[in-house]
């Protein structure tokens, strides 16, 4: 662990206290016990948990054991296709992307890069299926 990071666990964000300047405490509420705290900081990074809500995809498409859509080659059940896309689900023309993704980093700003990388695959997949048609 970092000396300058604190990870608290059971721990909800009640209120952010700063000016203009910035960011200078935040109340936070211990859920087990209810009490309340006033933490000075700087800084804050929130993380707010991964348990993939996709039970309802079940049978349709690949999840590894902790429930995380399986993606690219790891996802694809046939071996004689080509290599899926990275993004692609074991159903074909089917992709994931953001925190549901299994090997996801499970960040904001990596969930916004796949979104756009999403694109160029689903008009690669699109332009291959016109052009084969």
């Amino acid at each position: 662990m970092l000396p300058n990071v604190d990870l608290l666990t059971e721990t909800e964000v009640v209120e952010l206290h700063g000016e203009r300047a910035g960011l200078e405490a935040a109340t936070l509420r211990n859920r087990a016990t209810g009490a309340l705290s006033r933490l000075d900081l700087r800084h804050l990074f929130l993380f707010i948990g991964a348990e993939p809500n996709t039970a309802w995809l079940e049978g349709c498409l690949a999840l590894d054991s902790k429930g995380y859509i399986v993606t690219g080659r790891n996802g694809s059940e046939d071996a004689g296709r080509a290599m899926p896309l990275t993004l692609q689900t074991s159903l074909p023309r089917v992709f994931a992307i953001g925190d549901v993704r299994a090997g996801s980093t499970k960040r904001v700003a990596s969930a916004v890069g796949e979104g756009a990388a999403v694109v160029a695959q689903i008009h690669s997949v699109l332009g291959a299926a016109t052009t084969s048609a």
